[in-house]
């Protein structure tokens, strides 16, 4: 509604509000007066007053309203971000890893052994001079006979790891027999070396989903390769560093052998180490690479 003020005298900004309570019902309304005049004039004789009023139970209403909408957008963006940072408890399945997903350049050299004495100590002291730390995957009889080996892998600083016990395949055999299979093997490597193996390659490379979920049950990750140097075929010390060389990637895990049966594995191994090298590889135990990325199938 509109009044006209009578008080010329009086100069008052235009902008000015006044409130105050209504008198017949002080809980209900709250009084806005405004000058029509403009924003930098002064208040003149004859000028009319705008006088509006807020229903403040209607504003408690609506200002209620606004924040329940608030606070439940809130909460439900609480939720989205909740789950977003949680974890997901339910386990991965189990799988055989081949390499590892990333894009570094580090590999894992690795060697099984599972029988002899002549090979062993040659790829031992190859590595010393190289300085470079592997993976040994041993069986569990070789340990048991020549404890001497497994234990100077241990004090060398490489990676002692699990070939089984009789080298079988183990996907022929129940699951039973698997798990005896890897706990003997665990037991006698244990024994010798003072530690607990948690890797596996199993002997032949020989797995299917039995034998994986069984290895993963006793603790155990199931560890194959993604470049064979086929030196258990005596294909000649050349072709053996260019098998490595050819196939060697990013996550690469290199399968060689110090069993004595592979003679020629001492004599190609300096030119793999030196040919790896040269293509700016760094060479890690398998638990090291796998803290890059992911372990995934070929």
């Amino acid at each position: 509604m509109a009044v006209t003020s009578d008080d010329a005298s009086q100069r008052v900004e235009s902008c000015e509000t006044a409130s105050r309570w209504s008198a017949g019902e002080k809980s209900k309304y709250i009084w806005i007066i405004l000058y029509k005049s403009d924003l930098f004039s002064f208040q003149k004789p004859g000028d009319e007053l705008k006088v509006y009023y807020l229903d403040l139970s209607k504003l408690r209403k609506n200002i209620l309203f606004i924040f329940v909408i608030s606070f439940t957008a809130l909460m439900f963006t609480a939720m989205l971000m909740s789950q977003r940072s949680i974890p997901s408890m339910v386990k991965p399945k189990p799988h055989a890893i081949y390499k590892v997903q990333t894009e570094e350049k580090v590999a894992a050299l690795t060697f099984d052994i599972s029988w002899g004495t002549q090979v062993p100590g040659p790829v031992i002291d190859i590595l010393k001079e190289h300085g470079v730390q592997s993976t040994f995957f041993l069986s569990g009889p070789w340990t048991e006979d020549y404890p001497e080996f497994s234990r100077r892998l241990v004090q060398e600083g490489h990676e002692v790891a699990s070939h089984g016990h009789k080298h079988v395949n183990y996907s022929e055999y129940s699951k039973e027999q698997v798990a005896e299979q890897i706990m003997k093997a665990h037991e006698i490597i244990k024994e010798v070396t003072g530690t607990a193996p948690n890797l596996i390659r199993t002997p032949n490379g020989d797995w299917n989903e039995m034998v994986i979920n069984t290895a993963d049950e006793l603790g155990y990750k199931v560890i194959q390769w993604s470049a064979d140097s086929l030196d258990w075929k005596k294909p000649g010390p050349e072709a053996i560093v260019n098998n490595v060389l050819h196939k060697v990637e990013p996550g690469a895990i290199i399968l060689m052998h110090a069993s004595d049966t592979c003679t020629q594995t001492p004599e190609a191994l300096p030119a793999v180490l030196k040919g790896l090298k040269e293509q700016g590889y760094k060479l890690v135990t398998v638990s090291e690479l796998l803290t890059y990325g992911p372990g995934v199938v070929d």
